[in-house]
């Protein structure tokens, strides 16, 4: 019977293939003339990121946490779904792959709160839960555009979860926790106004984040680690950044009178938050997280920090160029925000390989140089 060790390497491969499909997709939407191995990889850039990258991510991590391998089915589900789709695999069988791991994504969130009821399994699970609604619309027929406050609510709702649950020793009031429970309640309230009114459920969704990102800034202990070296500096203030980019991109949402899919600010509203502030967690998170997923020690390097600021500045090119209508800025600045996401990976895999015997097995094709 395989052990739970060796599933972990086919499902991160699953995830890693996507990013990369992913990445590829966004630079030829930007307007890069690169190749294109299959017609239907362009239009397939908004479900590998979120599905195949980021759910696929998601569930390794909580099938590894749950420690059965029956939990290892849903990332593998949505991985190989969304790489499907981006092969050319026709919808009606890479949609519904996609849709079975959302579904098996919300059941390992259930039985996490059922071990440990508590609020931040409740929000872990709700998020669980708009992307398989998501999912279920995409599989309906809806466009990208129309999908996006049911994925983008369960990253917020996933990020702000995990949050919660680190931020469960500080003294922090009641009242306080309530009102990000209205604020979580607003952000589910605008999925389905959407469905009503594109425009006004929008701009629900941006109000509730500029509301969360500003809970977030306020409360999260990620500001205390601001004064500790090493480690919990670099995730404090990468967080932080995360968190002024949630509130930007939903600034620009409210000040284009909800998500607008054919202007110029489209592309600034959708990456300040999907590459600004999830890919900002993602980094914030990685260095803890991947232990944990791969069985390895992962040093701490400070060279973690040059892809944050690559990241940084190449998005904020991004922004002012779709705003001003600058397309070969955009070209530029989405190519570097690739290669932010390549260096990171980088310092990641050489903190990972400092050990020689290590990188032989590697070049030797031996899974176990990561995993034991």
């Amino acid at each position: 019977m395989v052990s739970q060790a060796r599933l972990r390497f086919p499902v991160l491969l699953l995830g890693l293939l996507s990013l990369v499909l992913g990445l590829w997709a966004g630079l030829l939407l930007v307007g890069w003339q690169l190749p294109v191995p299959f017609l239907s990889l362009p239009g397939a850039h908004g479900p590998l990121m979120v599905n195949g990258v980021l759910a696929t991510l998601i569930g390794l991590e909580r099938a590894v946490g749950l420690g059965r391998r029956a939990y290892y089915a849903s990332p593998a589900l949505t991985g190989s779904g969304s790489v499907l789709l981006a092969f050319g695999a026709p919808p009606s069988i890479a949609i519904p792959l996609v849709v079975a791991g959302a579904a098996l994504l919300v059941v390992a969130f259930v039985v996490i709160h059922a071990r440990q009821p508590a609020l931040p399994s409740v929000v872990l699970t709700l998020g669980a839960a708009w992307l398989l609604v998501g999912d279920v619309l995409w599989w309906y027929g809806l466009d990208i555009p129309w999908l996006i406050p049911w994925w983008g609510s369960f990253l917020v709702m996933l990020i702000a979860g995990e949050r919660l649950e680190l931020n469960r020793v500080l003294p922090i009031p009641a009242s306080r926790r309530r009102l990000l429970i209205a604020f979580f309640a607003l952000e589910s309230v605008s999925g389905f106004a959407s469905l009503a009114s594109f425009q006004i459920g929008t701009e629900l969704l941006a109000l509730s984040w500029v509301l969360i990102a500003a809970w977030l800034l306020l409360y999260d202990v990620a500001r205390k680690n601001l004064a500790r070296p090493g480690l919990p500096r670099f995730i404090g203030s990468t967080l932080m950044g995360g968190y002024v980019w949630l509130a930007v991109g939903a600034g620009l949402v409210l000040g284009y009178g909800g998500i607008q899919p054919d202007s110029l600010a489209y592309d600034a509203e959708l990456h300040a938050v999907f590459l600004g502030f999830v890919l900002s967690m993602v980094f914030a998170h990685a260095p803890v997280i991947l232990p944990a997923v791969l069985g390895r020690p992962l040093p701490f390097r400070r060279g973690l920090y040059g892809p944050v600021a690559v990241l940084d500045a190449s998005l904020a090119a991004r922004v002012g160029a779709d705003l001003m209508g600058l397309g070969t800025l955009r070209e530029w600045a989405a190519l570097f925000n690739v290669v932010a996401i390549g260096a990171f990976g980088l310092v990641l895999v050489a903190s990972l390989l400092l050990g020689t015997s290590r990188l032989r097995r590697l070049l030797a094709f031996d899974a176990s140089a990561f995993f034991p």
